[in-house]
């Protein structure tokens, strides 16, 4: 790989707006796993995602001249991002089809399983399909979660994004952050007790 590969974002931006645009098939190199993997867990599709990955880049290849360098340019794509799968309701229309992430690839390539429930230990077949069923409970919980909680468990629990990048994503204060996150975990809390312990 060139030299170019080497340059930081502001750097392949300046040369994308000059007319270079492999310079742009490296910031598509460099992001399109990990823009991908968050709509993914949004949309809960592949295709769906597949798609909207592509608008997104698509919109970034069109809108590069107004990049202002105000935030970083991963900030400004996830932003991008964002705007297509909520534009024309496509987030919420999601929802009934939604499988935010618990054991499947991050996009990024590494299809190492990321998850956020137990890892199954059991060796009988009645405990993989309880561990199965449980998963789907979990799941089920999660893509019921207002858009907004959803996000941020997203970024945060399945993204391992730090509490400043998920400030600077949204465009909110990190005291906001902390609070949406554990009013989001809290209500996934409840919502978990009463599917998994519905007599407690």
């Amino acid at each position: 790989m060139g030299p170019g590969a080497r340059q930081d974002d502001s750097e392949l931006v300046s040369a994308v707006v000059a007319g270079r645009s492999d310079a742009f098939d490296l910031l598509v190199d460099r992001y399109h796993g990990r823009i991908y993997g968050v709509i993914h867990r949004m949309v809960g599709d592949r295709e769906k995602a597949m798609d909207l990955t592509q608008e997104t880049f698509l919109k970034a290849w069109k809108g590069l001249a107004g990049f202002g360098g105000q935030s970083s340019f991963y900030t400004w794509l996830y932003r991008i991002a964002r705007n297509a799968v909520m534009s024309q309701g496509r987030y919420e229309s999601a929802r009934p089809k939604i499988r935010v992430s618990l054991d499947e690839s991050d996009g990024s390539g590494d299809d190492t399983p990321r998850r956020i429930d137990p890892e199954d230990k059991g060796d009988l077949p009645t405990d993989s399909l309880l561990a199965e069923e449980q998963k789907l409970l979990v799941t089920s919980a999660i893509e019921d979660l207002p858009s907004e909680f959803r996000e941020i468990i997203v970024l945060r629990d399945m993204e391992d994004c730090s509490y400043e990048e998920i400030a600077e994503l949204l465009d909110i204060p990190i005291g906001t952050v902390r609070s949406r996150l554990h009013r989001a975990r809290m209500e996934l809390k409840e919502r978990l007790k009463k599917v998994l312990d519905p007599a407690g």
